[in-house]
């Protein structure tokens, strides 16, 4: 039996036909995994690795104790491939990007979550090429050099996700909308979901108006003869983007930029974005976006200041301070609507490609983002990127693969990389509470789905450490693998991993899938210690 609407479901159920904007989502975006492209979603379960019959031997001495405790009875939330996500570009070139090499290393990093087509110019990228109404950038710049033959295509992205096994989220140009208007931005937009999710038969289930729009570094910021961009303007148009997104598929989430300061500073606050975002979205974004750089490492006269290492690693706390800054200010702006969910969909150890971002710094630091984003309740992370390019001045790079560095061959996983890969063999499907007494230790700790625990165990500091383990709620079995990165100083580009080392010019080794882990036997009747060595990082599995 057909039920009868009443005016208010009514309403809701022809919102579009009246003209009204497309209400967001009812669900909760990031939960099951895959949700697309003819897999059943389901909550994502993941296995532990198998033991492995015979391993390295762990010799490692412990140095000063410290006390690591995992509470395996207190399931913090679910974490899912959303959380080891990248990003990847139209700049990264077809035969580079279509290399089988790149394939195998995103899949042994267990990267599946995919952004494109590449910040800021997503602001400039026409899916379709036409860019009479856009043809140059703000700086002059071709924007049709977008879509040329050696670029990568939305094709060619389509078919890296296919071989990967990977999700989508896709980031639509609004810029266009301040340059050419809304209503043809609107189109625009509901013509590449179409494209994506109908015509090419690739689901993209997930969506980003504009990328760093509240920034005057962005296209579409500042415009000749019109207001300055602020939040409560880009939340009106989003609205309209977004009625537009959901006519052609209603099943997909659309997020929202949004920055972690409330003030209205041309460089902090950015006008009061979050103040006009909030009081405008009216329900239509299902999560918001945020990006997190950690520092501006130049001064006043724009000459590089390198932080230090203690200042960098001293930056971490950033990553759940803006969390918690967000959600106070849904609190304050939002009225009684909850909290949306955030998404992390850019982040690196500095606002630069600058030396420490290839040095073995930034794989135990990546390896301590992607925990404390965990930790924060972020429902997903992008690190920032896949392939970029060695700065010839700074004399770094913010890619996970080496490109143009004359120090080392093309393809070189950078340290940051090995951070997806422990994380990929040693962290399971739920988040569990975990605490150490050193703060030069950083411990993050999961559930497998067979009930197997798993860790990610970083040391920061010169000296060895000795884990003393308290495991409340899990009985081990005495049995123990394990897979470690580690170098010979933070401000090396060096690193290895499972003992094997990378390239005299920098960087780890490659093929790694041939890398015995490490075993370890120890007497379950006793606590469990184990020796971590200097700037490392671990992956333990116990089982």
């Amino acid at each position: 039996m057909r039920p009868r609407l009443t005016a208010p479901l009514f309403a809701l159920a022809f919102g579009v036909a009246l003209g009204r904007p497309a209400p967001a989502r009812a669900d909760k975006p990031f939960e099951l995994w895959p949700p697309s492209n003819g897999a059943k979603a389901a909550p994502f379960a993941k296995a532990a690795p198998s033991l492995p019959d015979q391993g390295q031997d762990w010799r490692f001495d412990g140095g000063t104790a410290v006390a690591v405790s995992v509470d395996a009875g207190r399931v913090l939330g679910s974490v899912t491939p959303w959380q080891f996500g990248c990003n990847t570009a139209w700049w990264d070139g077809k035969g580079w990007f279509n290399d089988p090499d790149r394939t195998e290393k995103a899949k042994q990093a267990g990267l599946r979550f995919w952004r494109w087509p590449g910040g800021s110019s997503s602001d400039n990228f026409i899916w379709d090429g036409d860019y009479s109404r856009h043809p140059k950038d703000k700086d002059g710049g071709d924007n049709a050099n977008m879509n040329r033959d050696w670029a990568v295509s939305s094709q060619d992205f389509i078919a890296f996700c296919r071989r990967t096994g990977s999700e989508a989220v896709v980031t639509v140009n609004y810029a266009i909308a301040r340059t050419a208007g809304v209503p043809y931005a609107a189109d625009l937009a509901a013509r590449w979901v179409r494209w994506f999710n109908v015509e090419q038969g690739f689901k993209v289930r997930y969506w980003e108006i504009g990328n760093e729009v509240y920034g005057p570094w962005e296209e579409g910021n500042k415009i000749d003869g019109q207001p300055q961009l602020t939040g409560d303007v880009y939340a009106r148009d989003l609205r309209v983007i977004a009625a537009a997104m959901r006519k052609e598929d209603p099943d997909i989430y659309i997020g929202a930029v949004g920055i972690d300061a409330d003030d209205g500073q041309d460089w902090t606050g950015y006008h009061w974005w979050m103040r006009g975002l909030l009081g405008e979205l009216k329900g239509r974004a299902d999560f918001l976006i945020l990006h997190q750089y950690f520092q501006w490492p130049f001064d006043s006269a724009n000459n590089y200041t390198s932080p230090g290492d203690d200042a960098l690693l001293g930056n971490l706390h950033k990553v759940a301070d803006a969390r918690r800054a967000v959600d106070a200010m849904a609190a304050k702006y939002a009225g009684d609507r909850p909290a949306l969910p955030v998404a992390l969909t850019e982040f690196n150890i500095l606002n630069c490609s600058c030396n420490p971002s290839i040095n073995l710094i930034n794989g135990l630091y990546t390896c301590e983002v992607l925990g404390e984003a965990l930790d924060a309740g972020y429902v997903a992370s992008n690190f920032w990127d896949w392939k970029n390019g060695l700065d010839a001045k700074l004399k770094g790079d913010d890619a996970l693969i080496a490109d143009g560095d004359p120090a080392v061959p093309n393809g070189t996983p950078r340290p940051a990389y090995y951070a997806y890969v422990l994380y990929e063999r040693a962290f399971g499907d739920h988040l569990l509470q975990a605490s150490a007494s050193d703060p030069a230790v950083k411990v993050y700790a999961s559930r497998f789905s067979g009930g197997q625990l798993g860790l990610v165990v970083v040391n920061e500091d010169k000296s060895p450490r000795r884990l003393d383990f308290s495991l409340a709620g899990f009985r081990p079995s005495g049995r123990l693998a394990a897979w470690l990165l580690q170098g010979k100083g933070l401000e090396l580009p060096q690193a290895s991993f499972n003992g094997a080392p990378g390239p005299d010019g920098g960087g780890g080794p490659w093929p790694i899938a041939a890398l015995a882990p490490y075993r370890v036997d120890f007497d379950p009747s006793r606590p469990l210690r184990l020796g971590l060595p200097p700037f490392a990082a671990a992956g333990l599995v116990l089982y």
